[in-house]
């Protein structure tokens, strides 16, 4: 049994009836090689079942602290494959818009918090025999690092790897005692005060010296609805470290500079390109190399992304410098600022908190303080399988909030780099562009490369 983490916490407060805090990862295979050339939900069900013993968040489910006194808790539960693993399939054609409606559906609902706070749907009806697996698990549970160390779990090097028994490792353990959990959270809450007036001098100054921009207010930084747009792209991975290669600068960097040239692309065409640039929030992650546990370790940084420059080659540099200036100044202050700074914040008072901060972003009379969240998250270099049937690509999607209508996750997979956008449904109803720009912004800067 463990406790549900700060960061975590935070994560549970912010969902309401609009807002969902879950991340999920959209796998596309090719199961011709399977007998009868199908994957099927049963092939699904036994394989997450042969692996449940090294997958801790598909086995957790929450436990309320009576009152909300306290963070809540996670305990083993058994789970229910039948529930959580589900089969739908797309009518013909079965063509990306109609998958990306479908994904964008289910990932607009929230999920059950009586169970363990994951699922996963296996969508036939694929162009060509394909189909798809979306998983969808609570970023309370597993930040972007952990959520591909997931996916790397439930996937192989080979079709059809010799495994060795595990499923009887897992076991389930009685919910926390309540009265011992009211009890702490009781405690705890009279620590609280303490404890914030202590942790206070060290976060003040990782605040003061953290960069604090005004952002220009976009469609896309009002309150969101409960719906949900999908935009995907697919780069080639060497396309992008030619253009890294030429100007000497990151991968990551060069994610940026595109995401910026798609994004003033979609605001000009809206007529709403504002004179200075946007405002992102850069995960980054506080993991080191080695296995990693469950939960959130992340920090963030907020950049300056050069949608007000015109140039593509303008907004390589640019991009870079922005980003050396961000991860420069985090380096120099507490990285770990944004977990400080919500343990000042007593449990009892987090969900109101939570909303409070993301409401702040969408009240006209204030300069939000950023207008995108966007994210890099390194994926498996080499062919993967899941089930026996070979996958094809492999997808990000994070979730939005109230003033922060878009977001922006790529990952890389076997030679390419794939874009999952996530927008609000009345916000960005064309969210498909900006993805297709993205990549379109890439071929811009390889005809540089090329002359």
């Amino acid at each position: 049994m463990r406790q549900v983490d700060d960061l975590g916490a935070m994560y549970l407060a912010a969902e309401n009836s609009r807002v969902t805090t879950h991340t999920a990862a959209l796998v596309t295979v090719d199961p011709s090689a399977l007998p009868d050339g199908r994957l099927t939900v049963g092939m699904v069900r036994a394989m997450v079942r042969d692996r449940l013993h090294l997958i801790a968040p598909f086995r957790w489910r929450l436990v309320r602290v009576p009152l909300g006194l306290d963070r809540p808790y996670w305990a083993e539960t058994g789970v229910d494959l039948d529930f959580h693993v589900r089969e739908i399939a797309l009518p013909p054609p079965g063509d990306e818009a109609q998958l990306r409606e479908q994904v964008a559906r289910i990932f607009s609902r929230q999920l059950d918090r009586s169970r363990p706070l994951w699922e996963m749907y296996l969508i036939q009806g694929l162009a060509h025999g394909r189909a798809a697996v979306l998983t969808k698990v609570h970023h309370a549970a597993a930040d972007g690092r952990t959520g591909a160390q997931i996916l790397s779990i439930l996937t192989d090097p080979v079709p059809h790897p010799d495994l060795p028994p595990g499923a009887e490792q897992v076991v389930t353990s009685p919910p926390p005692n309540t009265t011992a959990m009211l009890i702490h959270g009781l405690v705890d809450l009279v620590r609280q005060p303490l404890r914030a007036w202590a942790d206070l001098p060290g976060v003040l100054t990782g605040l003061e010296e953290q960069p604090i921009f005004g952002a220009p207010r976009t469609s896309f930084n009002r309150r969101v609805s409960p719906h949900r747009r999908i935009g995907l792209a697919t780069m080639t991975l060497n396309d992008v470290k030619r253009v890294k290669n030429r100007f000497t600068v990151s991968v990551n960097d060069v994610v940026m500079a595109i995401a910026a040239g798609a994004l003033r692309r979609w605001l000009l065409e809206h007529d709403e390109l504002p004179a200075d640039p946007l405002t992102a929030v850069v995960p980054v992650s506080l993991r080191g190399s080695g296995p990693s546990s469950y939960g959130n370790q992340l920090s963030a940084v907020v950049v300056r992304i050069p949608t007000d420059e015109p140039e593509p080659d303008g907004r390589v540099n640019a991009a870079h410098q922005a980003m050396l200036t961000a991860l420069r100044d985090h380096r120099a202050t507490a990285p770990d600022t944004l977990a400080d700074t919500i343990r000042l914040v007593s449990p009892v008072l987090v969900g109101l908190t939570a909303q409070l901060l993301t409401g702040l972003n969408t009240w006209a009379p204030l300069t939000p303080a950023m207008n995108v969240n966007i994210s890099n998250v390194p994926g498996p270099p080499d062919q993967l399988y899941f089930a026996g049937a070979r996958v094809e690509s492999m997808v990000p999607l994070a979730g939005i909030t109230d003033g922060l209508g878009l977001n922006i996750t790529v990952m890389s997979y076997h030679g390419e780099l794939t874009a999952g956008i996530v927008a609000d449904r009345d916000q960005v109803p064309d969210v498909q562009r900006i993805a297709d720009w993205m990549a379109e912004e890439l071929a811009v800067l390889l005809k540089q490369v090329d002359d």
